[in-house]
């Protein structure tokens, strides 16, 4: 059955307060309508149909789900959108699950729109903060606007995080492979985590989710893709809410019609292949010494040529394959280029360069001179790392958009180093990264820093 992240509900106290609030942290927050059980709503939306609701009572009358706003502040519940109610509400009655009957539902918006849904809850009351509620869209909402934010992840801590595992796992959603019943991540919608998330499984296999569970926790944690500005964090209305770039909205973007172009005749008969692991399987223990088909990785090199092909194409840079033995890269090298490519821009831009490694089954993407590398991949080449062409080639696509975006790329003092990813950033050692990457774009650093302009206005 089809099931995904529907929207958080906050509840507050005075909406265009709230709307201002979310708004000089410029996260823009536009009136939604009103309720006939006499609630109002803002919504914190973009074009991906995800989003959060901040609520507020809009009438004196008394009934379940106005008595409940009012005595409430931050969030409150979450809903989980299906395809298919009945079946839904049937699914979670045959495992243990007590659903109430659905009811309908609706919103008037300020254009006078009415929006109509069927709605079911599963806790044991109005907007409960244990479980989740049901909603099936029987008139579908119009996207948010453009330049919007796009809601990628929420962290929740309820009183039960295994009840509510057990009721998303039974709707049909996918648990990650170290956290099964805590975390579901979601490539093209909102992933979920449920804090404390316990101890990882399958030991043997590294992973990078790390969430607190100290006393200041929120209770409930979002990030937000916008179409700009720099990664941030801040509490809004008991919502923890980080900020970050979302680089589906990146002018670099605008390449990829090219890059594909390009891509379709340099690939020849390679191949795709899926992602060995589907639906969070482990990695088998003999999968870390076995690397059974090296020769499908020349895909990624085929898409790195393409890369480079388009943005010579696009008049942004000129290209010069030279001696590998001629480029200085930063830090250990443990493969040997065989064949490497330095990408220049107009003055002001970090030069790009490429390598394709070990008879080009891995693609390493650097900036600067000497060069400071943004990715490597694959990451190691054995059977048990591989996620799939489509997960290795999209994070080929990103350290190029990323080297093209420019900005602060990298800080680096000694052993510590600081790089930027489209997502964020990552450190090894030390708590100041953020700190760090602050001074270098304010021009309070210099020393260790690889910054650039952007290649595309």
């Amino acid at each position: 059955m089809g099931a995904r992240f529907d929207h958080l509900v906050v509840a507050v106290e005075d909406l265009d307060e709230a709307a201002a609030r979310w708004g000089a942290a410029g996260i823009p927050a536009e009136r939604g309508g009103a309720h006939p059980v006499g609630t109002e709503n803002v919504l914190v939306r973009g074009p991906a149909p995800a989003y959060v609701e901040l609520i507020a009572a809009g009438s004196e009358e008394s009934n379940p789900w106005l008595d409940r706003i009012r005595s409430a502040r931050g969030p409150i519940s979450w809903a989980v959108a299906v395809d298919d109610l009945d079946e839904a509400r049937t699914a979670l009655q045959a495992a243990g699950f007590e659903p109430d009957p659905p009811v309908p539902g609706s919103r008037r918006t300020p254009d006078g729109e009415l929006l109509e849904w069927r709605v079911c809850d599963v806790g044991p009351e109005p907007y409960d903060g244990a479980l989740p509620f049901l909603i099936e869209w029987t008139t579908s909402m119009r996207p948010g606007p453009a330049d919007g934010p796009v809601l990628e992840w929420i962290s929740l801590a309820p009183p039960d995080p295994d009840r509510v595992a057990e009721l998303l796992l039974v709707l049909g959603f996918t648990g990650h492979r170290h956290f099964p019943r805590r975390a579901f991540f979601e490539r093209d919608g909102v992933s979920i985590t449920l804090v404390p998330l316990g101890e990882p499984e399958h030991l043997g296999e590294a992973t990078w989710v790390s969430f607190g569970t100290g006393a200041d926790m929120q209770p409930a944690s979002i990030v937000l893709a916008m179409p700009h500005g720099l990664p941030a964090t801040l509490v809004l209305d008991q919502v923890e809410v980080t900020t970050r770039p979302d680089r589906r909205r990146f002018p670099e973007r605008a390449l990829l019609p090219a890059v594909d172009e390009a891509f379709a005749r340099l690939r020849e008969d390679l191949a795709d292949w899926p992602d060995p692991h589907p639906d969070g399987r482990p990695a088998a223990e003999e999968e870390y010494s076995r690397v059974t088909e090296p020769e499908r990785y020349r895909l990624l090199a085929a898409r790195a040529d393409a890369w480079v092909e388009a943005i010579v194409a696009a008049g942004l840079g000129e290209a010069e394959q030279v001696d590998p033995r001629s480029v200085s890269w930063v830090g250990e090298q443990h493969l040997a280029p065989s064949r490497t490519t330095v990408v220049r821009g107009r003055p002001g831009t970090q030069p790009v360069v490429v390598a394709l490694l070990q008879d080009e089954t891995f693609v390493q993407v650097g900036v600067g001179d000497p060069v400071e590398v943004l990715d490597l991949q694959p990451d190691c080449g054995c059977d048990a790392c591989d996620t799939g062409s489509a997960d290795l080639l999209d994070t080929v696509d990103s350290a190029f958009v990323l080297a093209l975006r420019g900005g602060v790329l990298v800080v680096r003092d000694g052993d510590r180093v600081v790089r930027r990813s489209l997502d964020g950033w990552s450190s090894s050692g030390g708590s100041d990264a953020e700190r760090w990457l602050d001074d270098a774009a304010a021009g309070r650093r210099t020393d260790g820093v690889v910054a650039g302009e952007p290649w595309l206005s």
